[in-house]
C-alpha cells in the first residue's frame, strides 16, 4: 500500500476550509503551524488576470529528504507509505524543516518539536477520510492507495494526467495535482 492524494487545483476555490479543519482537528492554536496551507497566486496581466490556489501539505514522498536527514529518527516512513513524525523522538533541531524542498515541516514553537501532516492516519485506520478531504466543499481532493490501479485516486490521476509538485527534487511525492 502507498497512500497519496489527488488534488484538483481547478476545483479548489481557495476557501481554506481544509486548512481550518486540519488546525481544528489537531487543536492547533491560530498562530501555530499550518500543516496544510492554501496559497493564492495571480497570474497574467490586466485585463487577462487569473487566480489559482495551490494547496500544499506533506507530500508523503517515497524518498523523503526529511526522513533521510533526521538525526533522531523522529521522521520516518510508515508501512502505508506515509511519512510520519514521532514527537517523543524529536529534538526540535529543524533539520527536517531545512531538508524538505517543499518547506512543509514547521516548528511548533509551543511544543518545541517539528510538526507536519500525518494524513490523519488515525482516521484512515478507522475507514474515515482525512479531515481536509472530508471538509472540502469543492471536493477538490481524493486520498487512496496509489498502488491499486482500481482505487479512485489512481483512476483520477491516470484519467486527468495529474503530476506531482516539483518532481525535479527527486523525492517522488505521493501528492498529484491537475
Amino acid at each position: 500500500m502507498s497512500l497519496g492524494f489527488y488534488v484538483d487545483l481547478a476545483s479548489c476555490i481557495g476557501c481554506k476550509t481544509c486548512q481550518v479543519a486540519c488546525k481544528d482537528r489537531r487543536d492547533i492554536r491560530v498562530a501555530g503551524p499550518r500543516l496544510r496551507r492554501v496559497d493564492t497566486f495571480e497570474c497574467g496581466t490586466y485585463p487577462e488576470v487569473a487566480m489559482f490556489h495551490l494547496n500544499l501539505s506533506c507530500n508523503h514522498c517515497e524518498s523523503p529528504a526529511c526522513v533521510a536527514n533526521c538525526p533522531t529518527g523522529a521522521m520516518y516512513k510508515d508501512d502505508d507509505g506515509t511519512v510520519q513524525h514521532d514527537d517523543e523522538a524529536c529534538i526540535g533541531c529543524q533539520t527536517c524543516v531545512n531538508s524538505c524542498p517543499y518547506e512543509v515541516p514547521q516548528i511548533d514553537e509551543e511544543a518545541g518539536v517539528s510538526s507536519k501532516c500525518t494524513l490523519c492516519f488515525d482516521r484512515l485506520d478507522n475507514d474515515h477520510r482525512p479531515w481536509c478531504v472530508q471538509a472540502c466543499p469543492a471536493e477538490a481532493r481524493i486520498v487512496g492507495d496509489l498502488n491499486d490501479p482500481e482505487s479512485e485516486v489512481s483512476k483520477y490521476i491516470a484519467e486527468k494526467g495529474a503530476q506531482p509538485y516539483m518532481p525535479e527534487n527527486g523525492t517522488t511525492p505521493s501528492v498529484y495535482y491537475v
